[in-house]
């Protein structure tokens, strides 16, 4: 009996834990059926919509001085008329949310390596993006330029 009464718990165990992978993947009867509607299509080509941002400029502090200064030129893809007409009037909203990131992210990243990542900055900004105008409202934050200017 007590030999039953532990194959009954493992085998619970096991089902819960089954139940809760599925629910974490959204696979089976936990899937979203909405998953592929929420996707925008991409726009034929020459239908994508670029907003050029102003100039950022990001100071970056250390050992109580300015170590340098980083100038970004950004423009940001949109696909959706509605959508290019909100992120025009978010601009300066989204260049702050860009600025406060950056100024506490580029310190780490030169702390971990000697130059700035490019692919993983993008990834930031548009996390950033997707968090202040909602999902797939920007499509990409483009870095047009960097200009790294080091104090002497």
């Amino acid at each position: 009996m007590k030999k039953i009464f532990i194959g009954f718990i493992v085998l619970i165990c096991i089902l819960g834990g089954a139940v809760g992978a599925m629910k974490w993947m959204e696979v089976g009867p936990f899937a979203n059926p909405h998953a592929e509607a929420e996707k925008p299509k991409r726009p034929e080509k020459g239908d994508a919509k670029f907003i050029e941002m102003t100039p950022l400029l990001v100071n970056v502090f250390g050992n109580g001085k300015v170590l340098g200064n980083f100038q970004f030129e950004l423009k940001l893809e949109v696909w959706n008329d509605d959508h290019y007409a909100e992120v025009r009037k978010m601009t300066p909203i989204l260049k702050d949310a860009f600025f406060k990131d950056l100024h506490t992210f580029i310190p780490r990243m030169l702390k971990e390596q000697d130059q700035l990542n490019l692919a993983i900055l993008q990834q930031r900004l548009q996390q950033r993006a997707d968090i202040v105008l909602g999902k797939h409202i920007v499509q990409s934050v483009l870095i047009q330029s960097v200009v790294d200017t080091p104090q002497k």
